[in-house]
């Protein structure tokens, strides 16, 4: 196998299609051209940032940064708060726009196309993964690297790949797995790779050839489309980003005919191992040449010729060796990153986002349950954050706070549970314990989720959903729960007292009517009213499919308002 210049520039390949395009196929040759045309219009020896959505695009860029002598830098995501953070790390932003606009204003017959294209150890390209603090680092691979890797991988995977297959991609190039697997390792075997994004199965399962190579990640083969059953079947189906469950497994398997080939590995090392899940437990593989050991807290180390700069490289995943073979088994995390939906997520790098909002003063980011990964948040309230707690609610607050995050994060590394807390659980150590902090997830809601507030002088609209883990709906009744009428009063109670500024307590409730349950799961909307003299307050429950609920009057002593 020829390295990727070699390849791609071969005297005899120049008219082979490589890349498809919409509905266009791309040669090899019109990719050289636009690199040279986009190289022409390029500083040479800077750091250049590449995040595109077409790969077509993206390989043009590769091949004209580093034809121009100059260092590919690779963006985890193009919103601006991130690339304001990495901003020191290049010199030059380039999109799918920039890009096709100096392709454009360049002009082909101006270009010098006896080409010296540079040796791979010299072409550099700088990922991005979340350290110790959360604050994005750089990682820095050689094209040589990348080739000596893919030179390991392709002896185990084309033998099982027709001619004409081609490469589709539903991950990102824009990570090491999608570069090397969507890019690089098709223009180095020959064959066609799609320049489309297709995120999700609806994009192209109508497009499926059989035979066909699939780079997916878990996130995607935990939502098959069922359409997939009687689509043509694919050769191969790669995942990677995070280890996928065997369930899911076997339903690939089921669907697409095919168990997947899970990659292991990271940004910094590569593809260490592989797998494919036929029986439960299965084994890593190490790939030839990759050697494994444990350091004495139980974690992974790895040696391979593809992984430079130190000889035994530590990763912080707990593991078991079979001493013999040298296959592994995963035992979970020792640090404080984590995958959600196949990508890796800096739990410091959340905290460090949340804590700088004037709403936050401590919060705590964790997976708090095993057989639910999401990410939860436990978070303390500085004085701003209780008014607006109080003003918007729970469910509000937390969309809110996601809304900041997300300004710097992708989707993944946004929680999705939220508890605020007065403060974070600790021991008699002062250390923070996960028994303890999932304990707080644990603990059934007291509160409905408050999904928006009208307020008025004298007038307040409550819309509320009851959820499942409503501490209220326990035992009441366990084959048809409903909402106790004492919580419903309880509620009104409290709201007015928030909201109106009313005593805690009330002298009487009158006109008292419960027409109709409430269930789990029912979005609801109180209503209240205070009256002129601000001794009354008429609260009313409904539905918009039933329309009133419960309703009554909460009178209070003369001096109430």
């Amino acid at each position: 196998m020829t390295g990727f210049f070699n390849a791609i520039n071969h005297p005899g390949h120049q008219d082979a299609a490589q890349c498809i395009d919409g509905d266009r196929l791309v040669t090899r040759k019109e990719l050289c051209s636009d690199g040279a045309l986009l190289a022409a219009n390029l500083p040479s020896h800077q750091r250049i940032a590449v995040h595109c959505q077409s790969a077509r695009l993206f390989t043009i860029a590769l091949i004209a940064i580093w034809q121009r002598g100059s260092q590919v830098v690779l963006p985890a995501t193009p919103k601006p708060a991130y690339l304001e953070d990495i901003k020191e790390q290049f010199d030059l932003f380039l999109d799918d726009a920039e890009i096709e606009k100096r392709l454009r204003e360049n002009k082909p017959s101006n270009l010098d196309m006896h080409i010296e294209y540079p040796a791979a150890i010299n072409c550099i390209a700088v990922f991005f993964t979340s350290g110790s603090t959360g604050t994005p680092k750089p990682i820095i691979k050689t094209l040589a690297q990348i080739e000596a890797e893919i030179s390991v991988q392709d002896p185990l995977w084309s033998p099982h790949i027709p001619d004409g297959a081609r490469i589709i991609g539903l991950v990102s190039h824009q990570h090491i797995y999608g570069l090397i697997f969507r890019v690089i390792w098709p223009i180095m075997s020959g064959r066609v790779f799609t320049a489309d994004p297709a995120p999700f199965w609806e994009l192209m399962q109508g497009n499926l050839k059989a035979g066909d190579v699939l780079i997916t990640s878990p996130a995607h083969l935990k939502n098959l489309h069922p359409g997939l059953a009687d689509a043509p079947q694919p050769s191969l189906v790669f995942s990677s980003g995070g280890p996928l469950d065997y369930d899911t497994a076997q339903v690939t398997n089921q669907i697409l005919g095919t168990y997947p080939v899970e990659v292991y590995g990271s940004t910094e090392t590569g593809g260490i191992a592989y797998r494919q899940q036929t029986s439960n437990p299965s084994d890593w593989i190490p790939l030839p040449g990759v050697e494994t050991h444990l350091n004495d807290q139980g974690c992974l180390a790895v040696k391979a010729p593809h992984i430079v700069g130190v000889e035994w490289y530590q990763i912080e995943d707990r593991a078991s060796i079979d001493q013999q073979t040298g296959q592994f088994r995963l035992l979970g995390r020792a640090d404080r990153v984590v995958k959600v939906e196949g990508k890796r997520v800096s739990l410091n790098s959340v905290e460090r986002r949340l804590t700088a909002s004037e709403l936050v003063a401590d919060a705590i980011v964790m997976i708090p349950d095993e057989d639910d990964h999401r990410l939860g948040a436990i978070v303390v309230l500085t004085q701003a954050g209780k008014e607006q707690h109080r003003e918007i609610g729970a469910f509000r607050l937390g969309r809110l706070l996601r809304r900041e995050i997300s300004k710097f994060e992708d989707d993944a590394a946004l929680p999705q549970r939220w508890r605020f807390v007065d403060d974070i659980p600790t021991d008699t150590q002062g250390k923070r314990p996960l028994h303890m902090l999932s304990a707080v997830f644990a603990k059934k809601s007291t509160e409905p989720e408050v999904l928006e507030t009208v307020k008025t002088d004298d007038c307040a609209q409550l819309k509320l959903k009851l959820n499942d883990d409503l501490i209220y709906f326990a035992g009441h009744f366990p084959t048809m729960p409903i909402l106790p009428g004492v919580t419903q009063l309880h509620w009104a109670v409290s709201y007015a007292s928030s909201i109106f500024g009313m005593p805690e307590t009330t002298r009487e409730i009158t006109q008292l009517k419960f027409r109709k349950p409430m269930r789990p799961r029912n979005i609801i909307t109180l209503d209240m009213q205070l009256n002129a003299s601000g001794q009354l307050v008429k609260f009313r429950y409904r539905s918009d499919n039933e329309g009133d609920l419960s309703s009554g009057v909460l009178k209070y002593d003369g001096d109430a308002a």
